[in-house]
């Protein structure tokens, strides 16, 4: 049993290191930020298995911000729930800034998480109902926002990380 739970953890390790990879990509006259996502699974009881986006794009274009629409967290266990416990954003070349007073610098990146905003690098405050459980073969949707101030124009840099805990939810 413990061997299956080690593979898994493995496989999921695995899959993260190839999807960190940036796909290059270029357009005249726009900006593209990549956000890899880290899986963290807190695992004592009962398995899990979900899958994460393997990035947030952001794209800053004529100074318009761009944010996917189809990020989601999908458990992908045949029972159980799962849960997002925290959600964690990290520089990368960008600094982390205040969503809500968002004040623009050389390469600043702020971000709005199912509502749950930056203040700077570190832990979101979770708000009620922004990560409700996942049922089995259910799928949460991850809406975000982003404010970007870039001096330069870059392609395809990771200019955060965004780090999504997960745990089973404990039926009782």
């Amino acid at each position: 049993m413990v061997k299956t739970y080690q593979k898994a953890a493995a496989l999921l390790l695995a899959l993260a290191l190839i999807f960190a990879f940036p796909v290059t990509a270029s357009a005249a006259e726009t900006t593209e930020a990549r956000v890899p996502v880290t899986l963290t699974v807190v695992n004592t009881v009962s398995p899990i298995s979900c899958t994460v986006p393997a990035c947030l794009p952001v794209s800053l274009v004529d100074g318009y911000v761009v944010c996917a629409n189809n990020a989601a967290i999908t458990n992908t266990g045949k029972s159980g729930a799962i849960k997002v416990t925290k959600v964690d954003v990290q520089a990368g070349t960008f600094e982390i800034g205040n969503f809500d007073d968002f004040t623009a610098s050389k390469n600043s990146i702020a971000l709005s998480i199912n509502g749950c905003s930056t203040k700077g690098a570190g832990s979101l405050t979770l708000v009620d109902g922004a990560f409700p459980s996942i049922n089995a073969e259910k799928s949460l949707a991850i809406r975000y926002k982003a404010k970007v101030s870039a001096s330069e124009a870059v392609t395809n840099v990771n200019a955060a990380t965004v780090i999504f805990t997960i745990a089973a939810v404990m039926e009782g």
